[in-house]
């Protein structure tokens, strides 16, 4: 099968979450995938996989150096300065407001077409899959008249995050019914979108088992961890779902305890979280990196804020965490009730007791692995294959 994935997350994005994990078991099992990054980044292939965006083209990148001077600089300029005017003019999927982008929007989608049209292989099954209600949804009908099956990866209810385009409200509606089929993450998901759509799977997240089994090793402390102590870990971007209260609170009344939040964080976090002498926040990690800083945690915390959007949350890092043989303390999330060695809290005063019982409870790694053997990322792409398949047996018959 040949995949096109159009995620909300750039290929080399320090953040490794499911478009990437899909895409890994895509080519595990001799898919080819393209993978159609946001943002405007080179282009390479290896293998069945192709990293590409319509921009990406070198004529392109010489155009960017020119308009923001650095033509002939040995050394870019630094992030801060590097705006210019083709922020404005050129357009990107996830901004609503770059009113002058129309042109460029015309000429980027009429690249993509072409892009689509040579990425297909007659006889064989070609996919494409959203994994936003980017406003290309538009271009269904287009894909569907290439033969390309459409698939709409429900991952997040987009409509509750603070920066939501406003185009959302009317492109997500959109591409539920318009989509061949629909996967979500969530139960509150599914519900919503078999409103819209009957060809609707539950296909949560899940966790990459052997990478993250490695924190069950021995592995040398990072020089930026704290002294030995019982180290409470989080890993994952913190942003307005991220209850900075409940852990200020938590760090205050465990002084003992050390928090290490590990990933990119807003500055009103930074301001919850500053005087605290036993909260450390440590920055972003490589991938690569999180197995070693996770074996040194003696417990993983899900500290969110339990709102619309939580609600309808399925968070990879729970499954991560117990990959690695962790407790895990989480706020009321429904959709990791009752998975073994979560201990999910209802108030700030019942977290905290979590705490103190996950740090001197030893957890079960064989209850552990029994869960986990099928919440894997593996397990996730078979029901997208099965989905697949009904639905080119439905259409045939």
């Amino acid at each position: 099968m040949n995949f096109c994935f159009i995620p909300w997350v750039d290929w080399d994005a320090y953040l490794h979450s499911r478009p990437h994990q899909l895409v890994k078991d895509a080519l595990r099992r001799g898919h080819r995938v393209l993978y159609v990054n946001p943002n405007m980044r080179p282009s390479f292939r290896q293998g069945n996989l192709e990293i590409w965006h319509p921009l990406s083209s070198p004529i392109f990148g010489l155009l960017k150096k020119t308009l923001r001077g650095e033509l002939f600089r040995k050394r870019s300029l630094p992030a801060a300065k590097r705006l210019t005017p083709m922020r404005e003019l050129i357009y990107r999927p996830y901004e609503d407001n770059n009113r002058n982008a129309r042109l460029s929007k015309v000429f980027i989608d009429r690249i993509t077409r072409q892009k689509l049209r040579t990425f297909r292989r007659l006889g064989e099954k070609n996919i494409v899959v959203f994994q936003q209600p980017f406003p290309s949804v538009f271009e269904i009908p287009y894909m569907k008249g290439l033969g390309y099956t459409i698939i709409y990866d429900m991952i997040d209810d987009w409509s509750n995050y603070l920066d939501s385009p406003e185009y959302f409200a009317e492109t997500e509606p959109y591409l539920l019914r318009s989509a061949d089929i629909v996967t979500a993450t969530a139960k509150t998901l599914y519900q919503r979108a078999i409103q819209h759509n009957q060809n609707t799977y539950l296909c949560p997240n899940a966790a990459d088992f052997e990478h993250f089994r490695r924190a069950r090793a021995i592995w040398e402390s990072p020089q930026d961890l704290p002294p030995r102590r019982p180290r409470i870990g989080f890993f994952g971007v913190m942003r307005e779902w991220f209850d900075a209260e409940l852990v200020a609170f938590s760090a205050s009344h465990r002084p003992e305890y050390d928090f290490c939040l590990i990933g990119g964080y807003l500055e009103e976090i930074l301001q919850k979280l500053e005087g605290l002498s036993n909260v450390h926040l440590l920055g972003e990690k490589p991938y690569s990196y999180l197995p070693q800083y996770l074996h040194h945690f003696d417990a993983a915390i899900i500290p969110f804020k339990v709102n619309e959007l939580i609600r309808s949350t399925n968070p990879i890092k729970v499954y991560e965490y117990l990959a690695g043989g962790k407790p895990v303390v989480a706020t009321e999330i429904p959709e990791i009730q009752h998975m073994p060695f979560v201990y999910v809290s209802k108030g700030t005063e019942e977290f905290i007791r979590h705490l103190d019982l996950a740090v001197r409870t030893p957890v079960d790694l064989s209850e552990v692995d029994n869960f986990l053997v099928n919440e894997t990322w593996g397990k996730r792409f078979d029901v997208i294959e099965t989905a697949i398949s009904n639905t080119v047996i439905s259409r045939s018959m």
